[in-house]
């Protein structure tokens, strides 16, 4: 009896057990199936706000996408090749921008200009040349004419412009330089120090460098440097320089050929001659703080013609005696660049009255698309005049060429992403062979004056800051 009640017991603590286990089977089941209906839920309310997302997301795009033409088209400048599908480009290759600050704009009303250039970094011409692959590697930028800097002030680029300079181993500054043996006693260091220091120094490059070639037969003055003297560009601190001029061919062929090698060794790009016409006729860019400015350059400074047009197939200046050849550089230069400086080389020599046809000829050039126009060759300062706005600067003089005793100086420029944020000119004194910087203020007040007087509509203040005067405009 006594077995039979313990097995009896046995079968029901294992019954119990069983029941128990059973009992825990169904809820974990249960727990099991919960979770996994929980987890559909979840992955279903996931996929759906995964889907709303990419809506969003797609409708923002379009939105920006759609703001982004509309700002492309009407920035367009007529007759600039249109890049297909720019707006979309940048859709797809800057997401961040363009579901932040690109759609907060958009989303509020449109996106301008100025949006994309505090956005980027950059104006829309220079992300069109990044689209395009002009700005991969330094290889394709210079195939490109472009040259890419970073300036020393944010969100602008300062341009220094000088007048014509002159090394001539026969006379001249060189002779002057041999003997002092520093440029720091030629060129004031001050001066040195902004031309070094600015974004950009630019100047008209009046002679060969060459240890080849003879003298043009008949022609009064000829200027060739040794190709030793290029160290002296670099000590001033250019950047670019013109060859629009009636020097650089002095000694022939061959040594403006050597000019331009020269040149390129030492990395300083030129504009307004070449090995050809094509070469003669291209711009130089530089793209400063995402501010592309572009540079074209021509000649009609010569009663009797030495210096030969570049041709299809012979090195030479770009002319500009019939204008229409230049003024279809400048149309096309300008479509490319958010600002344009042309430089010409004109005017009669040795007098600070500029004439008409100088008047008429800036006027063509500022029509063509020119945002400012520089002119050198008369050796001597002529005045400034705002032409709608925009500035013929008629000459920049000589900026370190002989002994005589004259004004000259510096222009400055500072663009910003929407054009010519101020014009300034440093004041200076060419003098026994030497570029002096005007320190005193009287002095410097002095020389301001004198330019002002040369100038129909220009004002100059104190500080050298050139502005447009209005009330000469009326009266």
């Amino acid at each position: 009896m006594e077995d039979r009640e313990k097995r009896r017991k046995r079968r029901e603590r294992l019954r119990i057990k069983r029941q128990r286990q059973v009992r825990q089977r169904k809820i974990m089941l249960a727990e099991a199936a919960v979770l996994f209906v929980l987890l559909m839920i979840c992955f279903g309310i996931s996929v759906h706000q995964r889907g709303e997302e990419r809506k969003k997301s797609a409708a923002k795009k379009t939105l920006v996408k759609e703001a982004l033409q509309e700002c492309y088209k009407s920035a367009l400048k007529a007759g600039k090749k249109e890049q297909a599908d720019f707006a979309g480009w940048i859709v797809e290759n800057y997401p961040k921008e363009t579901e932040g600050p690109l759609y907060d704009k958009a989303e509020v009303g449109q996106i301008t200009e100025e949006d994309i250039y505090h956005v980027f970094g950059e104006t829309l011409h220079v992300l069109l040349d990044r689209k395009a692959g002009y700005l991969k590697d330094d290889k394709t930028k210079k195939k490109h004419q472009i040259y890419e800097r970073t300036g020393k002030a944010e969100d602008e680029a300062e341009i220094l412009i000088a007048g014509d300079l002159c090394f001539a181993e026969e006379g001249f500054v060189l002779d002057y330089y041999d003997e002092v043996g520093e440029i720091s006693k030629c060129i004031s260091p001050e001066l040195l120090d902004m031309m070094n220091k600015t974004d950009l120094f630019y100047l008209n490059h009046e002679y060969c460098v060459s240890d080849r070639g003879e003298p043009l037969n008949g022609k009064l003055y000829t200027f060739r440097a040794d190709p030793k003297r290029m160290k002296l560009l670099n000590e001033m601190g250019t950047g670019l320089v013109s060859l629009a001029n009636n020097h650089v061919y002095d000694f022939g062929e061959d040594a403006m050929l050597d000019t331009m090698d020269y040149l390129k060794e030492e990395g300083i790009p030129y504009v307004g001659g070449g090995r050809n016409k094509k070469e003669a006729k291209r711009p130089v860019y530089f793209i400063i703080n995402g501010i592309k400015i572009g540079f074209v350059a021509a000649s009609n400074a010569e009663i009797t013609l030495y210096t030969p047009a570049a041709e299809k197939d012979s090195p030479g200046i770009l002319e500009a005696y019939d204008t229409e050849e230049y003024n279809q550089v400048i149309e096309d230069a300008a479509k490319e660049c958010d600002y344009l400086i042309a430089y010409i080389h004109w005017g009669n020599e040795d007098t600070n009255q500029y004439t008409s046809t100088q008047t008429e000829q800036g006027t063509e050039f500022l029509d063509s698309g020119a945002d400012i126009v520089v002119g050198g060759h008369p050796h001597v300062l002529q005045g400034i005049e705002f032409v709608d706005g925009r500035p013929v600067i008629y000459s920049m003089g000589d900026f370190w060429f002989n002994n005589e005793t004259k004004y000259t100086g510096l222009l400055k420029l500072s663009v910003a992403y929407e054009g010519l944020k101020e014009m300034s000119f440093v004041p200076c004194l060419q003098t026994e062979y030497t570029t002096q910087y005007l320190k005193e203020a009287e002095k410097q007040r002095e020389m301001f004056d004198f330019l002002e007087n040369l100038s129909p509509n220009a004002v100059i203040d104190d500080k050298g800051v050139i502005t447009e005067n209005f009330e000469a405009e009326v009266q």
